[in-house]
């Protein structure tokens, strides 16, 4: 059940991003300036994360989710990585 519920939160995530993508001027460079902001954030808290203990393993999955939710993405990884304990 918990699966199923994560797959429907994320699901309306991103077509809450997909609305505003679209409904931007500029939806190419809206885009383009989420996924650098996500990848240099992602970047940011592994280096950061390293005087800490917190560190958020690069796979094709974490890379989409900071690249296509920005900041915003990035910190739902580290949620997710506080609860799952990975």
């Amino acid at each position: 059940m918990n699966g199923k519920i994560l797959i429907l939160i994320l699901a309306a995530a991103g077509a809450i991003l997909l609305l505003s993508y679209i409904k931007n001027r500029r939806p190419v460079s809206a885009i383009l300036l989420t996924a650098a902001q996500g990848i240099c954030a992602f970047f940011a808290v592994n280096l950061i994360g390293a005087l800490i203990g917190v560190h958020l393993h690069l796979n094709p999955f974490s890379a989409a989710v900071s690249a296509l939710g920005g900041t915003a993405g990035v910190i739902f990884l580290l949620v997710m990585n506080l609860f799952t304990g990975a």
